[in-house]
């Protein structure tokens, strides 16, 4: 869990959990957390382990006479992801019983009010895919010689507002139906400040100079211009007020005491000088490489890919140095099943 959330998290499971009520809710003694979004590890049995110590506390405080809670974890990501890693790096002293569930956390993919909280970090600004809009040639939204929205017409962040709405919402509505009255879903995950544009973030200059990477491969003929058309980011950034409009249209949750709002990171990726900003492309490169190597190629191409792209950060340090943002705030998400 992000050390900059960590404490929000301890004061709504300190404040706004009701064990008695989750546990009888849940038809046993066996409390259920969800980390959405997991990955490999090892940042999911950080926050995890959290989560589990801070509702242990809780009923130890509480001084309940019932016997105290087992945990079951479940642990949620895509069906590619590699679930042997994960499970190869389970801590061996965990006081949880850990379990796989692999499918998109955009639909069901738990029974009805089994859960008593849902966790992800870091997962939700994720799309369940590329707006269909923006990689068709006949629509006024398709995205020539580009790979995100942030430095894009109008029309194609309309397109990924849409499907990010489209996606929330039913991320939301499964939440609601897999949750028990009174449970707690906590999404932690990058977000906007209301009326801030992505290309005014470090990130958004980041991700274009990737973009004028791969478009001089594409003029030197390394790659086709098809290639680049059909390729962008399925990761949309919401502003706050976005959020928010969101939990009220699904009326299945009530914001909590924490509300939804940006809490800006501790320490930043960038700092000043080469070495930092060279660092962005790396990051990202070891992010997302995956993606990149399904849609352009090998490692051959990837090299000349970010190799360029850290040229041309170096080429714009000042600009992107002097943008309004320096690395992207998280949205932190707080929500109560009714």
């Amino acid at each position: 869990m992000m050390d900059s959330v960590r404490p929000r998290t301890e004061e709504l499971i300190a404040e706004k959990l009701d064990l008695e009520r989750l546990l009888a809710a849940g038809g046993g003694n066996t409390f259920r957390v969800a980390d959405l979004g997991c990955s490999i590890g090892p940042n999911t049995f950080h926050n995890v382990e959290h989560i589990v110590q801070q509702v242990r506390q809780k009923y130890n405080h509480m001084m309940m006479t019932s016997a105290a809670p087992e945990f079951q974890v479940f642990f949620n990501d895509q069906v590619n992801n590699d679930f042997n890693a994960l499970f190869r790096s389970l801590p061996p002293e965990r006081d949880y019983f850990a379990a796989g569930v692999p499918g998109s956390f955009h639909t069901r993919v738990f029974p009805n009010s089994s859960l008593h909280l849902a966790y992800s970090a870091s997962s939700a600004h994720w799309l369940s895919r590329v707006p269909p809009e923006v990689v068709d040639r006949g629509s006024p939204a398709w995205n020539r010689g580009m790979i995100h929205y942030g430095s894009a017409p109008k029309p194609v962040e309309d397109a990924y507002r849409a499907q990010f709405r489209k996606d929330m919402g039913g991320f939301l509505r499964a939440r609601s139906e897999e949750l028990v009255s009174g449970g707690m879903l906590v999404l932690v995950f990058p977000g906007l400040p209301d009326g801030m544009l992505h290309s005014e973030t470090q990130a958004g200059s980041v991700i274009y100079c990737v973009n004028l990477s791969i478009l001089d491969l594409v003029r030197q003929g390394v790659l086709d211009e098809d290639q680049l058309d059909n390729f962008n980011f399925p990761m949309y950034f919401p502003h706050p007020r976005e959020m928010r409009e969101l939990v009220e249209e699904n009326q299945c949750f009530s914001s909590i005491e924490l509300e939804l709002e940006v809490v800006s990171p501790e320490s930043t990726w960038l700092q000043q000088g080469g070495v930092g900003l060279r660092g962005w492309a790396v990051a990202m490169r070891a992010g997302m490489e995956e993606l990149f190597a399904r849609h352009f190629g090998g490692e051959e191409i990837l090299d000349r890919i970010f190799d360029g792209a850290s040229q041309k950060i170096a080429e714009r340090a000042e600009v992107i140095m002097n943008t309004k943002c320096k690395e992207l705030p998280l949205l932190y998400v707080a929500l109560q099943r009714k």
